[in-house]
Order: C-alpha cells, then sequence, then structure tokens
C-alpha cells in the first residue's frame, strides 16, 4: 500500500505504530474506498464547474451536433422520399424497386453499427469521426455518378450507407457522454437538435437541388456539402475527454477523472442477458420501423395528392421543425422525469400521427402527422442514447450503444421497404397506417415495462444485472 500512502497523510499508519499486516482479500476495497476520497476532493472535468475545459465540452457538442446534422440518415434516408418520384419518372424504374434500396442500406447500417461502438471504445470517438464523414461522401457521390439500372442502384445506393456507417450517432453520443454526466440528457440534447435540422434542410435542399441539376448531380453536391461541414468540424471542434489524466492550474493540482458513473458499465455480454435490453431493443426496432415509412412516405403521398415535388418536400421541414424541438426539450426533460414514461408517451404520440393518416390525407390531418412523427423521431434517439448511458454505463457504452443502434437503424430500413410492398399489393398506403399505428402502440406499452430501479443497473454487479 505505500503507493498509497505518499498520495494522502490521512491514510497512514501512527507514528511507532507496529507494522500493519497485509490482508490480500481487502486490498481492492481500500484502494477503492481512497480513491473515491480522492474524487471528491479533486473537481472533475465538468462543463459547468469553471474549468478551462469548459470551451473544449462545449465545442465537442457543436461538433458532434454538426456531424448529426449532416448524418447518413439525414443525408440518404430522410431525403430519399423526395428522390423516389423523380428516379422513377427519369428512369422508369418501378417505385418498389427503387424503394427497396432503403431497406439494404440500412440493413448494412445496421450490421455495422456494434462494430462501429467498438472501435470508439477501442480507438475513441475523434478518430472515428476523421473518416466517418468524408467516406459517406464518396458513397453518396458514386450514388449519382455510377446508378445505369434498378440493381446498380440499389448496390451503390446499399454501398453509400456502408461507406457512412460510422456516420452515426454512435462516436458522437460517446463523445458527448464522456465529457457531460450531470446534465447529460440536457448536452445530448443540444447536439442532436442540429440531426434535427438535418431533418429540416436536407429534404427540401435535395429538392432544390434535383430541380436545378437533376437527381444525380443532386447526389453529387450532397456528397461536396457533407466534405465541407465534416473535415473541419471534426478537426477542430471534437475533442476526446481527459480521462484520468492529471491537469495542472495556477495554485492548485486537480485531477481530471470522471465520476464513479463513468468508470462503471456492463459489457456487452452483460448487458444482452437483461430484460431491460430487450425492452429497449425491441420497442425501438418498431418505433424506427414506425418513423423512418413515416418520413419516407409523406412526400410521396402529398405529391400523389397533387402536390409538385419542391412543394412536397416542405413536410418534412415540418417533421424536421419538430425534431429540432423535441430533441431540445426532450433531452432536458430526460434529467427530471422518468425516462421510459416520457418514451413511452411519445411514442403513443407517433401511433396517433398514423391514425390520423389512416383517417384520409388532407390539409389538417398531414401536418398534425408531421409533427407528431417528428416527435418521435427527435425524441427517441436522446432517449435511446440516455438510457443506453444510464442502464448500461459508459465504460462500453459504444458497444451496448452500437448493439441498439443496429435495431434502430435495421427498423429504419425496414419501414419504406414494408410501407413500398404494401403499397404495390393494395394500391395505397391505407392498410401500412394502420399497422403502424399498431406497432407503435407496441413498442409504447413495451417501455412501461421498465423499472426505475433499471435506470441505475450500471451500479450493479453482473450476477445482479443478470437476476434482473
Amino acid at each position: 500500500m505505500n503507493g498509497y500512502l505518499s498520495i494522502d497523510k490521512r491514510f497512514a499508519a501512527p507514528e511507532g505504530a507496529g507494522r500493519m499486516p497485509v490482508v490480500p482479500r481487502t486490498f481492492a476495497s481500500e484502494k477503492l474506498s481512497i480513491q473515491r476520497e480522492l474524487i471528491k476532493e479533486a473537481p472533475a472535468v465538468s462543463p459547468s464547474s469553471g474549468h478551462p475545459l469548459r470551451r473544449q465540452a462545449r465545442c465537442v457538442v457543436i461538433g458532434a451536433g454538426l456531424n448529426l446534422f449532416l448524418g447518413t440518415g439525414q443525408v440518404l434516408l430522410f431525403s430519399f422520399g423526395v428522390f423516389v418520384k423523380p428516379i422513377v419518372e427519369s428512369t422508369g424504374w418501378s417505385r418498389a424497386d427503387v424503394s427497396s434500396a432503403a431497406l439494404w442500406g440500412q440493413l448494412l447500417v445496421a450490421l455495422a453499427s456494434p462494430l462501429t461502438g467498438l472501435a470508439v471504445d477501442r480507438f475513441g470517438a475523434r478518430r472515428v469521426a476523421r473518416f466517418a464523414g468524408p467516406s459517406l461522401g464518396v458513397g453518396v457521390m458514386l450514388v449519382g455518378v455510377l446508378s445505369n439500372s434498378p440493381q446498380s442502384f440499389t448496390f451503390f445506393f446499399a454501398l453509400s450507407f456502408l461507406f457512412g456507417a460510422a456516420q452515426v450517432p454512435v462516436p458522437y453520443v460517446k463523445a458527448v457522454a464522456d465529457w457531460h454526466e450531470k446534465r447529460l440528457g440536457l448536452a445530448l440534447g443540444s447536439a442532436m437538435i442540429l440531426s434535427g435540422v438535418g431533418v429540416a434542410v436536407f429534404p427540401p435542399l435535395s429538392a432544390a437541388l434535383i430541380n436545378a441539376f437533376g437527381w444525380r448531380h443532386a447526389y453529387v453536391a450532397l456528397a461536396i456539402i457533407v466534405w465541407a461541414v465534416s473535415i473541419p468540424s471534426v478537426a477542430f471542434l471534437l475533442y476526446e475527454a481527459p480521462v484520468g489524466k492529471v491537469r495542472k492550474q495556477p495554485g492548485v493540482n486537480r485531477v481530471a477523472t470522471p465520476d464513479m458513473a463513468a468508470e462503471r458499465g456492463m459489457t456487452l455480454g452483460h448487458a444482452v442477458r437483461t430484460r431491460p435490453f430487450w425492452l429497449i431493443a425491441i420497442s425501438f426496432f418498431l418505433l424506427s420501423v414506425v418513423v423512418g415509412a413515416g418520413t419516407h412516405v409523406l412526400p410521396i403521398v402529398l405529391s400523389d395528392f397533387g402536390l409538385r415535388t419542391q412543394s412536397a418536400s416542405f413536410v418534412m421541414t415540418i417533421v424536421g421543425a419538430a425534431m429540432m424541438i423535441a430533441r431540445f426539450a426532450f433531452g432536458a426533460l430526460l434529467d427530471r422525469f422518468s425516462a421510459p414514461h416520457l418514451t413511452a408517451l411519445v411514442f403513443f404520440g407517433a401511433a396517433l400521427a398514423f391514425m390520423c393518416l389512416a383517417a384520409g390525407i388532407s390539409a389538417a390531418t398531414v401536418p398534425v402527422a408531421a409533427v407528431l412523427i417528428g416527435i418521435a423521431l427527435g425524441s427517441e434517439v436522446d432517449s435511446l442514447a440516455y438510457l443506453a448511458s444510464r442502464m448500461f454505463g459508459r465504460r462500453h457504452l459504444g458497444a451496448v450503444y452500437g448493439t441498439l443502434m443496429f435495431c434502430f437503424s435495421f427498423g429504419l430500413g425496414c419501414g419504406p421497404a414494408l410501407f413500398g410492398e404494401i403499397y404495390a399489393r393494395s394500391g395505397s398506403y391505407h392498410a401500412a397506417f394502420e399497422l403502424a399505428a399498431g406497432l407503435a402502440a407496441i413498442a409504447a406499452l413495451m417501455l412501461l415495462g421498465i423499472r426505475t430501479a433499471d435506470l441505475h443497473g450500471a451500479t450493479q454487479r453482473p450476477s445482479d444485472a443478470l437476476e434482473a
């Protein structure tokens, strides 16, 4: 114990006392006790502590937000509905063939999500983010340049998702979570709000580019935008948290050590053997099917209703605006109220949205549905990140959150393909709207099965977690 006696004299034996016998079985617990005492006295790096690293913590939120603004979903998936009819009209390919491309793309992103999480845990969020945006841009450019048939379009569209597999919330949620503990929900919401801006901006921007240059050159232009924003934002705004390093300030020594919660965390193997993990995974999969289909189909049904592509695309601006408000407000509410109950309430709202659409497409039902779908889309990513961090800890958050994102991403791809198949068989989306309402309600009920005690799962021993 000599290494620890030199840290603080309070833990030294009294002078003249005999040599204390070493008890191997209590050494680990005494070491942990000393570390806790030191953490109480040395302020942790926190954006609210007045520490000089405060600016870097804020920069991380901004840098993460800018990359979430042009994430794979924002650039490829949520703007996809704007591209479908122009592609069909200019090429003669079937709507079902074009719509199915999103399924294969999201499947590849889903399969890569656990690997992305492991890479983030191993190499750090910043290193992963350095190539995430540029590689997404390459994939988007290939869609516009090399797609010459339905098969090649499906291949290159899916390949673009694979190239953008790391430009998803996983590395950026990990980056924010490493810097923020006390107000994690607010920090995540502040970063995620820019992803809502992306959902609001990219569909009308894509429609404008399509009208000006055609759909092929529109994809090339989107690739250039991705490069222009992602590369500098990662280089100048995204920092790795100084976990475990000593930072010297004028006249005082402070240990930049995280809260004990940051050092806890279930491994992925332990997490997948818990009941809350599967409640989260299945419920978020079901809702991602619903919102993925909703964001895909809203511009299409308005275009079928008689609106031009440019006008129909602005329904996604409503979705994006609702998403922005939800991400910021919901992130703040997560720090104050029960996360499972808040999320379940939002999921019931998504069910109501599709009930409105099933009642009929009109000037009243579509905006209401767009707002409710936007709120659900804005809240679910915040909630998923928050629940994963609180239930399973942050030590292995990349792997656990990446696996949960597999379910989320796969559902986003299944939604458009499911709705496209129902339309091909029935000639309308009415049955699809009814099915979506039912799936959203089931997802909400599953979340209500998460107990308040589950939110502190990271503090449990692995054996306790298995019994939960």
